[in-house]
């Protein structure tokens, strides 16, 4: 199957799936709190298992640890920016918390920016950007997760360090070691079992994948939410969209004075990536935990479709000239 089938393929599907979800909850036939059990599922089950298949065989070189490096080190300080907004323009803990969240893991697959990527440098930049997504399993579980429990209502006073050590033994991090393990066994020399490829496991894992996520967002989606957000919206899009790049050139000069700096097609890819929408991920995360679900969801559409009619066109007009 085509990359180019794939990304019409998972489009329809999004549509479907999140407007199924919507329509299901508004006659009643399924409430919106199905959601919570439906993004468990999806983080720590079928991510995992999407992680292990993508990365079981993958060839990786030193060189490209800089790729997922970065790209957790631009997530870090993009939550934490806007953690620091949300303190001085947010009264309440559990919308800082969505802030910080939705600011911090983009949307990096191949329904938006891996797309893109494709487009402009086929199948040899839509590995490099496979690799850059490994940043996204440890980001999860040491980032999304702990933000969550800091911000979570009625949470519990603990340390950065023991949430986060917590959550390494926690049974949601099973993404973060499927990861771990695929990079161990392609290290190995251990070969990825055939059945992957000729029964199309992963692109089965990757569809059930996107049809559960977004049919929660749909249930968790209410209108009303988008203009009660306007304000945390425009700071996600600001900062996911606007800082994010500047945040990634700066990361870039920092390669540059190293003996190792970051070129090519990394480079391109890095860029690409660096404002790319809010990712499921986030979605998933405040649901794990009930942060403002449905206020994380409206924010997920409004980040996509701005990124979809303006961030996006753009960097194809400018990588592609």
């Amino acid at each position: 199957m085509t990359v180019l089938l794939r990304f019409f393929i998972s489009i329809a599907l999004i549509v479907v799936s999140a407007a199924l979800g919507w329509l299901m909850r508004t006659r009643g036939v399924v409430k919106d709190s199905a959601a919570k059990p439906m993004m468990t599922v999806v983080t720590v089950g079928a991510y995992p298992l999407v992680g292990l298949m993508a990365l079981w065989g993958t060839p990786l070189h030193w060189s490209d640890a800089w790729l997922p490096l970065l790209g957790a080190l631009q997530a870090t300080a993009m939550s934490l920016i806007a953690l620091a907004v949300g303190r001085r323009w947010f009264s309440d803990q559990a919308e800082r918390g969505v802030l910080g969240i939705s600011c911090g893991i983009g949307n990096h697959g191949v329904t938006m920016a891996g797309f893109a990527i494709y487009l402009l440098f086929g199948a040899t930049g839509l590995a490099v950007s496979t690799i850059y997504g490994m940043y996204t399993y440890f980001a999860l579980v040491l980032l999304s997760y702990t933000i969550a429990q800091r911000h979570a209502p009625e949470a519990p006073s603990q340390s950065i360090l023991r949430l986060m050590l917590g959550n390494l033994v926690h049974w949601r991090a099973a993404g973060l070691y499927a990861c771990l393990l695929g990079i161990m066994l392609t290290h190995a020399g251990v070969p990825a079992p055939p059945q992957i490829q000729t029964w199309h496991l992963l692109d089965i894992f990757i569809y059930a994948l996107i049809i559960m996520s977004y049919f929660a967002i749909g249930l968790r989606l209410h209108l009303p939410h988008v203009m009660e957000m306007k304000r945390a919206i425009l700071c996600v899009i600001g900062i996911r969209h606007g800082l994010g790049l500047l945040i990634g050139l700066a990361l870039v000069g920092l390669t540059w004075l190293s003996p190792w700096p970051l070129e090519g097609l990394s480079l391109k890819v890095f860029l690409l990536q660096a404002s790319v929408p809010v990712g499921v991920m986030s979605v998933a995360v405040t649901n794990m935990f009930h942060i403002k679900p449905g206020e994380a969801a409206a924010i997920f559409v409004v980040s996509s479709v701005a990124y979809l009619l303006v961030g996006l066109p753009i960097l194809l007009l400018i990588f592609g000239s």
